[in-house]
């Protein structure tokens, strides 16, 4: 429940008109965080690779 939740905080922000990159940068963070807490299936480690890609492109 936690982790749709903080999916969902993340693809509202990402989708906004003028997302702010703090708040993508900690929802990418959650997001990450929480997939790890779920286990290591394909389903976490591919989420978790795109939230470390989209935290880096917030870094560029």
């Amino acid at each position: 429940m936690e982790l749709e939740r903080v999916a969902q905080d993340l693809q509202a922000e990402a989708t906004s008109e003028n997302p702010e990159p703090g708040r993508l940068r900690q929802f990418a963070t959650q997001f990450k965080d929480k997939l790890l807490e779920a286990g290591t299936t394909i389903a976490p480690t591919m989420g978790v690779q795109m939230a470390e890609q989209a935290l880096a492109a917030l870094g560029q």
